[in-house]
């Protein structure tokens, strides 16, 4: 035993340190004849996806174990190179040079008057399009991503708000991910790297599966890029939106690839422009290099390059090597570039037999019953641990010296950007006060040391005008407290002035927040304060003062309550949140108090403080006490979701949502109310493709007992009276705002729908303005309105954030009125 602990464990350490030190470096630079670098050039183990990239200086690394190889390096319009290499324990030094690709075109019969030999090719590809997207039924893949982002100008402020940023590299981050994903749309992926140049702590926002583009697939879609998608140029429709253009031919491996150069038909349409390659014979896509640019009605960018490499995982099936995403910005003062690399490797992949004409006994089945579930994305705990050893042996793409420097630079400077010198010294700058923070944003006061920040409102928020109070100054201040940039607690006090009536109100809020991840928060409030009827605050103290001086008409309708009130909500499962309140009020009616007007002083009354309802005349009411219990659950079936360690994210569902709430007014401790109210909402978004997107949004409740309640206690419907508008979904837009306030039962429609470029690209002289044709449908019925309808038509992203619509509405049958309305659409 002595001997073995003496000769046999060293031997047993000595041997498994060499075999880990087995694997070898190949490394090198890719360039053209002329000695210069060919960026991201493409290079792999011929019949694996075992590949990298090349950074942009030409420079690439590939680790592999002892053996023989052939390397595939390749270019877009370049010939490919096929170089066996023997590997051993010693680094390989292999510089490569690419020539550039010659084309064949002599053994192409072009016809003058006959299509573009292209078409013929385009067409084959089209008819093998769904068996290649659908030839894999799962696949898992590791995925290598690197993202930089850099600005060269950015503006000081933006709304009044400074911008903490400055020029050079902004965002450089490293990511190292296993996807799983399954036909037709099952995806998961477990980040076990994670390196954020700058934040040590921090967690990369790179993300596989938000770079899963198929150009097999009919329309591709880019979220936050464009609000339509585009279309491939294989898709089944793609003749309606593409010219081609058979550049020529080449051969690789005994492949005759066909390079085909795509055009859209219009500039503005959903299409592509660039090159295909597409391999004679199977139809299957080589590779892409594709551009969209504004032309296209892409949004915030200029331009975006996509390009990508397929390689063989076997005999019969290609699969994604790699591919990067270059993009170039110019929107509100921000220029700059970015560029995201993602390299796929060690696949695994499961095919679809009922593809296979001979099926083999022994089937392949990658993923359990179950693997599959709504996270699509978890960030492990450990990922942002690996040090400099681990991304030096991993990384394949080597770092350029500029992302080297940016790292270094970053990283040392990380905890001196961390202690409080240097955080008092940059609070110095953002705290000064500008002159826009006034009328935008308001101003913020930050100790970011300690992670507290202080918010005050801007001039509008706290100059304010309406009847029952006269002027006013309301002033809110809001607290926060943070913790690793989470917010954990929050003060909230307010205290306000009317001139005309001489009362003051105040209210103070205390929130704190239990658990982030399942948005676990409380929250105890209690003041003396007024309140509208409908608390979903059909018109903000802004459009009111402005109705109010400048048109002579006092909507907002005001009452007064001393109250305290508790609340709690938070995520019981994924998809499934609870919201709670208990409240007790002594509510109070007010009347006005002041009569001045900028114009109409002569032409028009003011009217009463008591809202107009068609089914209760006198909704004034005495003074008296409530006890009201809300709850309310909100189911999003299929509710897609990310989860960092220290957070959850909560991704848009393709389901409808359920909104189920029930309200009590308790007969208790002095309370002078008794009802039950219920209510159920159902939502939904929807995607059109090419013809849009849209919403709905159905609604209904009864009450099921009134014995005692007063005109506050209905359910009011948000409704409109100013050209100034809130286009969300629930809102009517030409409706009194408490006509049809109901104590019985009720019913609600809301539909929108955002053409999204469809109509307006059609007009060569509009389109550039990049506006939006949007379509709106809202339906109410309940015992006092008899079907009453609105309908309008818009246009959206005037300015990139204004929306104007016509509006004209129907109740019984009879004309009820039109107008339009003014407002925001993003």
């Amino acid at each position: 035993m002595r001997a073995l602990l003496k000769f046999g464990l060293p031997l047993a350490l000595i041997t498994l340190l060499c075999a880990k030190g087995l694997a070898s470096e190949l490394f090198g630079t890719v360039t053209d004849p002329s000695g210069v670098p060919l960026p991201y050039a493409t290079l792999y183990i011929l019949n694996t996806t075992n590949g990298t990239t090349t950074n942009v200086e030409g420079r690439y690394t590939l680790e592999l174990d002892p053996g023989n190889y052939e390397v595939v390096y390749q270019y877009v319009g370049y010939k490919k190179q096929q170089i066996p290499i023997k590997v051993d324990h010693r680094r390989i030094m292999l510089n490569v040079v690419l020539e550039p690709e010659v084309l064949q075109l002599q053994e192409i019969v072009i016809n003058a008057d006959g299509p573009d030999p292209a078409y013929a090719v385009i067409k084959a590809a089209m008819e093998k399009r769904k068996y290649h997207l659908e030839e894999v039924r799962a696949y898992r893949c590791k995925v290598y991503i690197k993202g930089m982002q850099t600005l060269d100008e950015r503006p000081s402020q933006i709304l009044g708000v400074n911008v903490p940023l400055d020029t050079g590299i902004v965002y450089l981050s490293e990511s190292v991910s296993e996807l799983s994903v399954a036909r037709p749309d099952k995806v998961k992926e477990i980040m076990i790297s994670s390196k954020v140049s700058g934040g040590q702590s921090a967690f990369s926002y790179n993300q596989g599966s938000q770079m899963l583009i198929s150009f097999y697939d009919n329309l591709l879609t880019f979220p936050g890029l464009s609000e339509r998608g585009f279309v491939s140029p294989i898709a089944n429709n793609a003749l309606l939106f593409y010219n081609y253009q058979l550049e020529g031919t080449m051969m690789e491996s005994g492949l005759l690839i066909n390079k085909i150069r795509v055009i859209p038909k219009r500039s503005s349409d959903p299409a592509f422009e660039g090159f295909i390659y597409i391999i004679e014979d199977s139809w299957r896509i080589h590779s892409v290099d594709f551009t969209l640019t504004k032309e296209h009605q892409i949004e915030f960018i200029d331009r975006v390059n996509i390009h990508q490499v397929y390689a063989p995982v076997n005999d019969n099936i290609w699969m994604l090597l790699s591919q990067r995403f270059a993009y170039y910005l110019n929107v509100l003062g921000f220029r700059g570039n970015g560029n995201f690399v993602g390299i796929h490797s060690d696949y695994q992949i499961e095919p679809n037999y009922d593809l296979v004409k001979n099926k083999p006994k022994d089937q392949i089945q990658l993923f359990p019953s179950g693997y599959f579930d709504n996270e699509i994305l978890k960030i492990e705990a450990e990922a942002n641990k690996r040090d400099l050893s681990y991304w030096e042996k991993i990384r394949p793409i080597p770092l350029t010296k500029i992302e080297t420097v940016d790292y270094q630079r970053k990283d040392s400077l990380e905890q001196l950007m961390k202690s409080k010198p240097y955080r008092d010294s940059l609070d110095k700058a953002l705290n000064k006060f500008n002159f826009e923070n006034l009328f935008v944003g308001g101003y913020i006061y930050q100790q970011s040391f300690k992670e507290r920040y202080f918010r005050f409102q801007p001039i509008h928020e706290i100059l304010q005008y309406n009847t029952v109070e006269g002027a006013v100054i309301n002033l809110k201040a809001q607290y926060i407290q943070e913790k690793e940039g989470i917010w954990k607690y929050q003060w909230i006090p307010t205290v306000r002035y009317g001139f005309s009536s001489e009362d003051w109100y105040y209210r103070l809020k205390y929130a704190y927040q239990f658990n982030p991840i399942k948005r676990t928060r409380a929250f105890v409030e209690a003041g003396n304060y007024v309140s509208q009827y409908n608390q979903y605050v059909p018109i903000t103290p802004l459009i009111n003062t402005l109705e109010t001086m400048l048109n002579r008409q006092n909507y907002m309708k005001l009452y007064q309550k001393r109250f305290a009130k508790l609340y709690y909500s938070s995520e019981l499962v994924n998809g499934v949140t609870l919201k709670s309140s208990l409240e007790y009020a002594q509510r109070e009616s007010l009347e006005n108090t002041a009569d001045y007007s900028l114009f109409y002083r002569d032409d028009r009354d003011f009217t009463a403080n008591q809202p107009f309802n068609e089914e209760l005349p006198d909704a004034s009411f005495d003074t008296h006490n409530a006890l009201i219990f809300t709850t309310s659950f909100t189911i999003k079936f299929g509710q897609k979701y990310i989860t960092r360690p220290d957070m959850k994210f909560n991704l848009e569902s393709a389901y409808p949502s359920l909104f189920i709430h029930y309200k009590k007014g308790i007969s208790a401790l002095g309370s002078e109310v008794d009802f039950d109210e219920v209510v159920m909402r159902i939502y939904q978004e929807m995607n059109y493709g090419l013809f849009g997107s849209g919403n709905y949004t159905v609604w209904a409740g009864t009450f099921l007992n009134t014995d005692r309640m007063t005109f506050v206690d209905y359910k009011h419907h948000t409704g409109n009276r100013s050209i100034l508008a809130n286009f969300d979904n629930d809102n009517f837009q030409l409706l009194r705002y408490y006509q049809f306030s109901t104590n019985g039962s009720w019913l609600g429609l809301h539909v929108d729908h955002h053409f999204n470029g469809f109509v307006m690209n059609k007009l060569p002289f509009i389109r550039k303005s990049k506006a939006q044709v949007v379509a709106s449908l809202n339906y109410l019925k309940t015992d006092a309105a008899d079907h009453y309808f609105e309908y309008g038509i818009g246009l959206e992203h005037l300015f990139k954030v204004i929306r104007v619509d016509y509006f004209g509405a129907i109740e019984d049958g009879g004309n009820y009125g039109q107008g339009f309305r003014l407002g925001l659409g993003f």
